[in-house]
């Protein structure tokens, strides 16, 4: 089984790659990547006030929010809301977006995937939760304990769990985030 454990409390920030806001990066590959030349990447970011979101050019972006109220305003979509309460937000990295974290600061978890090499889904999970992915992230929205083959991890608020070639049950004893992650199919 290869499963790492990757502690929140070890990330370190980072700033945004348009330099205005900061993120901690939880996982990416191919180990190494910069900004430029990741597969997919998963992050949190913290936001305080309004900033243009990075443009990202032939990348998918999913975006959770987990904590606060954040206010999205994209060019060509509109303004919308999310909450720790709605469904994750789908959309290109190209597109012109401004974020601003609305009565006080938010949290965001974002997933970006380059298009066409791979794809991610981001669903909450509680409970028991059926693992059938070749590349999983947990990141625990709450403290938790995790069980998966055989194997437990207390994780602390956003601490996060990588599976690789793992299929079965997993096993948490409060709300967290499963991002799964697939090469895209070749020709």
């Amino acid at each position: 089984m290869t499963a790492i454990h990757l502690p929140a409390a070890t990330r370190q920030a980072t700033k945004w790659r348009n330099g205005l806001g900061v993120t901690r990066e939880i996982a990416s590959a191919p180990p190494g990547a910069t900004l430029d030349a990741f597969d997919w990447r998963v992050s949190m970011a913290d936001l305080n006030g309004a900033a243009p979101f990075s443009i990202f050019h032939g990348v998918d972006r999913i975006l959770t929010v987990v904590a606060g109220t954040l206010e999205l305003r994209f060019a060509a979509r509109g303004t919308m809301r999310l909450t720790p309460q709605d469904a994750p937000l789908a959309f290109a990295g190209d597109d012109g977006c401004v974020g601003e974290a609305l009565g006080g600061g938010a949290i965001d978890l974002n997933v970006m995937v380059r298009r066409g090499v791979f794809s991610a889904s981001v669903g909450r999970a509680a409970g028991a939760v059926a693992v059938a992915s070749p590349l999983c992230l947990l990141v625990a929205l709450s403290p938790s304990r995790a069980t998966f083959g055989g194997q437990s991890w207390e994780l602390a608020q956003y601490d996060a769990l990588l599976l690789r070639d793992e299929s079965g049950i997993l096993d948490l004893t409060t709300d967290a985030l499963l991002i799964g992650l697939k090469e895209a199919a070749t020709p």
